[in-house]
């Protein structure tokens, strides 16, 4: 292997210089005359009195020690602008800037699928805030006339930017409010497949509301008549005493499958401002369709019980009815059997000081004052007879 050529690299190299001589460290006056007179003196020479020691240019010069520290900063400062370059590479950035989420990773699924009823229904009911999002092209044919009047339109490529924009700057482009992250967001396409795409591209900005219609625009046309089962209410006296049945049942280790299940669907500022009737588990209604979607070991994670079964009887709850409505609709399409809506909701429960009735409000608003009430009790030989015509006689025990 031929040798390196060290003078290629000569104009990297900084000049050092020349290192003190062991000669500078001797009295000014006994350098000798004649460096090349190496003859020993006659006699040895007198001390000298007064003679001063002279130390020059020793550890090097200021100028050296500088250039040695900038030169150390500079390496410092390269090592990290490219650092920041390598980052920015990698996470996919332009500009020189990193992008950290701000928000919290959708947990799978990213989204949920929502039937032509279901979706039908949600404009109906309004029972939540929400977001039709058209996703096909303006120039894409349509045959029909607009399916809904609250729709707005984002092209595919373009959803992920729109997303991305400020309040103010969403505002000056479309009618529509912009949907929080937990709000609910319908993608509507002709057949389903590119609002897969985009709800996807909107789980990833970390909107954890997303959904899509089944089947597209197509199964929302389709004359194909929809076998739709009415919705089962039950009254407030009926579902206190179920509950105090299953408390029973828990007290004896007696439950088990077909266990009744309250689902609390209210947000969690109503939640925690006005209480919550004893022994309800909270989903939010913007979470319900996806937790339907989730698989059990990701449900209990989530949720901290088991998964609600098929058999299982369930009691979906709200402030009123609204939201339980909607949620008993997309029930039925996951294929529940026993699912129930209490009528009267929170503001009508009225059997425990502390769950309080207030008046309906948004997210933002200031919450309303509680409304005064006597506390009530309940009808147990009206709730049996209830619960026998809803067919839940083995939940019907006698008072205690």
């Amino acid at each position: 292997m031929a040798d390196e050529d060290r003078a290629d690299d000569a104009d990297d190299l900084l000049p050092l210089p020349a290192l003190p001589s062991g000669r500078f460290l001797r009295d000014e006056e006994d350098f000798p005359d004649d460096e090349d007179d190496v003859s020993p003196p006659a006699s040895p020479p007198a001390p000298k009195q007064g003679g001063r020691l002279r130390i020059s240019n020793v550890g090097g010069s200021l100028t050296f020690l500088l250039q040695i520290a900038l030169f150390a900063w500079g390496i410092r400062q390269l090592r990290s602008v490219l650092a920041r370059r390598r980052q920015n590479k990698a996470l996919g950035t332009a500009g020189g800037r990193v992008n950290i989420k701000p928000f919290r990773t959708v947990e799978p699924p990213l989204f949920a699928y929502l039937s032509p009823l279901a979706v039908k229904k949600l404009v109906e009911l309004d029972p939540t805030p929400y977001l039709l999002i058209d996703v096909r092209y303006p120039d894409a044919p349509r045959l029909d006339p607009v399916l809904f009047e609250n729709s707005i339109n984002i092209p595919e490529t373009e959803v992920r930017a729109c997303l991305q924009l400020s309040v103010a700057e969403w505002k000056e482009r479309f009618p529509a409010k912009k949907p929080g992250r937990e709000d609910l967001m319908v993608f509507l396409s002709s057949r389903g497949k590119r609002a897969q795409r985009v709800a996807a591209a909107a789980a990833d900005l970390g909107y954890n509301g997303c959904c899509i219609l089944k089947g597209g625009l197509q199964a929302l046309r389709s004359n194909s008549p929809v076998n739709v089962e009415g919705l089962r209410f039950m009254s407030r006296d009926a579902l206190a005493l179920l509950l105090h049945n299953k408390e029973a049942m828990l007290d004896e280790k007696n439950s088990g499958a077909n266990t009744p299940w309250l689902i609390d669907l209210r947000r969690h500022d109503e939640r925690v401002l006005y209480g919550h009737i004893k022994g309800s588990m909270h989903i939010r209604v913007e979470e319900w369709p996806k937790a339907l979607a989730k698989d059990p070991a990701a449900y209990e994670k989530q949720y901290h019980a088991p998964k609600i079964g098929i058999d299982d009887v369930i009691i979906l709850q709200c402030r009123s009815n609204r939201r339980a409505s909607w949620a008993a609709y997309l029930a039925q399409d996951a294929g529940f059997k026993r699912c129930f809506v209490y009528k009267e909701g929170v503001y009508g429960w009225r059997l425990d000081p502390t769950v309080l009735p207030y008046d309906s409000y948004e997210l933002g608003d200031v919450p309303p004052e509680p409304v005064e009430f006597d506390v009530e009790r309940v009808n147990f030989e009206a709730a049996q007879s209830e619960l026998k015509h809803l067919g839940l006689m083995k939940y019907s025990m006698s008072e205690q």
